[in-house]
């Protein structure tokens, strides 16, 4: 029944995109990710969580009501996208499943404001005024490093079947 019900609800948003939606909101939002995170409630469903079952007739009711949801007003734009980021909020809190680069943009992030951090106390420390080869060069290799381990990660996570 479970197979079913992924099958269903993929031939549901195959026949909503070949009725209702256009290429352009297609891509803009990411309606393909409706797919994968069914496949992902799906999943994790059988491990028996609560808000899985309530995530999956969350989902259908989603599906069921796309065309009203993208193409009538900004109102119900923005509902879709409350919507869909509840359910992927939910995997992320309590399956630990995230998005796509989700840790080569926080890595990124994270380590380039330590290579500034560093930089600053290089270029302090031993120039005693702001270098700023040295400031870049450190921020710069931050931001590399933090990307490499960020990508890393996200490949692991992708192997592992924990990825939108």
């Amino acid at each position: 029944m479970q197979t079913s019900w992924l099958n269903s609800i993929n031939q549901n948003i195959d026949n909503q995109i070949e009725t209702y939606i256009s290429v352009k909101d297609y891509r803009f939002y990411q309606i393909e990710k409706l797919k994968r995170i069914a496949a992902l409630l799906d999943r994790e469903e059988k491990s028996h969580c609560l808000n899985c079952k309530h995530g999956k007739i969350e989902l259908e009711k989603i599906v069921n009501e796309l065309d009203r949801l993208i193409n009538k007003s900004g109102v119900n734009r923005s509902e879709y996208e409350k919507r869909v980021e509840k359910l992927i909020k939910h995997l992320k809190n309590d399956h630990n499943i995230y998005q796509a680069h989700h840790f080569t943009y926080t890595y990124s992030g994270i380590y380039t404001l330590v290579g500034i951090a560093f930089g600053l106390t290089l270029s302090y420390g031993i120039f005693y005024s702001f270098n700023p080869h040295l400031f870049f060069m450190c921020a710069g290799i931050g931001m590399v490093i933090g990307n490499i381990l960020g990508a890393r990660k996200d490949s692991f996570q992708k192997r592992s079947g924990k990825q939108i």
